[in-house]
């Protein structure tokens, strides 16, 4: 009757226990029991956390997603606009200068819906703060991760908490549905736990029957190595390959092996580990007679991550019940749980977790820690108001200024010095007689003649009164008919 695949652990030695290869077999054409490729090739474990959980409260992994900025463009007209327009002077925030001071949203006691607006949304958050200040920790500091998920060979779970010293992590309950798991609390992450290398023997001898075949099947990583001795007593196919080359061989197709020796009686080699995989080493009976194979097969494991250098640990095992560990040193501490590929055959396994932390800080010290954070915010405010402060006091000096004048120009854009205003005299006393004068005030004669020509005065161009006399000028005059003062050319 033909033997399925799988088995179970051989040989000895080594921190797993079992320590050694799985044992299997089968007829060709059969079901086959072992694992396909997992897709790795480095082996590196792969961790998971932040699924799904029920934890006291939502969990200190969420990152807040920030987005970018756009880029503001001064319009055409920015640089035309007063000085004083500048941020600083903004009146969304400085308020306009004209207004009365409690239309700045800055200011303590103005802006009512501002203040009902950030009171509405500031307070809720301030108020779970004071009670849940930056953890996930309750009021007195305890924390608890409880969750099923699924692992994969070759994949561990892990959480971590800030811990005081002397406080502890307790183990409620964890769970595998199906195969062993390894357990630690470090305060290390998994990536910086030491790894070791292993080295298993396998020594034994089989019986193999017509169109039977028995394999030992190890989980390695790059740097092992797979050094083979082995004799038979008829002529066998010998190869090395992993799940896909096995399982697609086992259903009568022709793979491409690491190594494969068909038709040989026995042979000594060395096989070095290209990628992390599940390899197997396998006799095959093609024969009409059985045949005995007697094997020294040595599997070189690089890369083991040592769950023994751990603080604590529990290797290959699916229940752990109610269990303390008290940490030595406050600082950040892990909890992991690892399906290693060597301690079980099987592809997933569900595990269930239930581990609390005892972080030995409240939430009114967890406060304090962090209270400087909101003396600078509280600087920050008054310094934010101080400015507006002066800047509203800056835009209506500068708004009261009164501006200079600017000076008149010509015809043409081009100034002209504007010409002095001259006084009129009698021309019996001398007297200072008003331009609508028609009596001298002094002497009482009548003003009948104009004043006489001055160098001093000079009539512009393009003037259409005399600027000594003010009387009426033609284009064609160079003089004035009236006074004779030089009208310029």
């Amino acid at each position: 009757m033909p033997r399925g695949g799988g088995g179970g652990f051989r040989g000895g030695g080594g921190f797993r226990g079992g320590g050694g290869g799985f044992r299997g077999g089968g007829f060709r054409g059969g079901g086959f029991g072992g694992r396909s490729g997992y897709g790795r090739p480095s082996g590196r474990p792969f961790g998971r956390t932040g699924a799904s959980r029920v934890t006291s409260r939502s969990g200190p992994y969420s990152h807040r997603g920030y987005r970018p900025h756009r880029r503001y463009y001064r319009p055409w007209w920015w640089y035309h606009r007063p000085w004083y327009y500048r941020w600083w002077y903004n009146p969304w925030w400085a308020g306009h200068y004209y207004r009365p001071w409690y239309y700045s949203p800055v200011y303590v006691g103005g802006g009512v819906v501002l203040v009902i607006t950030l009171a509405l949304i500031l307070l809720p958050i301030a108020g779970v703060a004071f009670l849940f200040p930056f953890s996930d920790a309750d009021v007195n500091g305890n924390v608890s991760y409880r969750s099923t998920e699924t692992l994969y060979y070759n994949e561990f779970w892990y959480e971590f908490e800030y811990i005081e010293k002397d406080n502890g992590i307790t183990i409620n309950r964890i769970q595998s549905s199906i195969a062993d798991i390894n357990f630690g609390i470090d305060d290390r992450p998994f990536e910086s736990v030491p790894t070791r290398s292993f080295l298993t023997t396998e020594i034994g001898s089989i019986n193999l029957l017509n169109n039977e075949y028995e394999y030992l099947w190890f989980f390695l990583r790059p740097g092992s190595s797979i050094d083979y001795v082995f004799n038979t007593s008829g002529l066998v196919d010998f190869f090395i390959g992993d799940g896909n080359d096995l399982y697609l061989w086992d259903q009568g197709g022709s793979p491409s092996f690491y190594v494969d020796e068909p038709n040989t009686n026995g042979d000594t080699g060395s096989l070095a580990i290209p990628s992390a995989n599940d390899y197997y080493v396998v006799w095959y009976n093609d024969g009409g007679t059985s045949v005995d194979v007697d094997f020294t097969v040595n599997f070189t494991e690089s890369g083991v991550v040592d769950f023994t250098l751990m603080d604590f640990h529990r290797n290959e095992t699916k229940d752990i019940l109610g269990e303390t560990f008290y940490v030595p040193k406050a600082g950040n501490w892990y909890f992991f749980i690892y399906f290693d590929p060597m301690n079980s055959p099987e592809e997933s396994t569900t595990i269930t977790f239930d581990v609390s932390y005892d972080t030995g800080k409240s939430s009114t010290e967890r406060w304090i820690d962090i209270q400087w954070i909101f003396w600078i915010i509280l600087g920050v405010v008054a310094i934010v108001i101080i400015a507006a402060v002066v800047s509203r006091r800056g835009q209506k000096k500068l708004k009261l200024k009164e501006p200079e004048k600017t000076p008149a120009k010509g015809t043409k854009g081009s100034p002209y010095k504007k010409a002095p205003i001259t006084e009129l005299n009698c021309i019996r006393c001398g007297a200072t007689l008003h331009s609508d004068s028609k009596f001298c005030p002094k002497c009482g004669g009548k003003v009948e003649g104009r004043q006489t020509v001055s160098s001093d005065v000079i009539t512009p161009a393009s003037a259409k009164t005399c600027s000594l006399c003010g009387s009426k000028l033609t284009e064609t005059e160079k003089f004035c008919k009236w006074c004779g003062t030089k009208i310029e050319s």
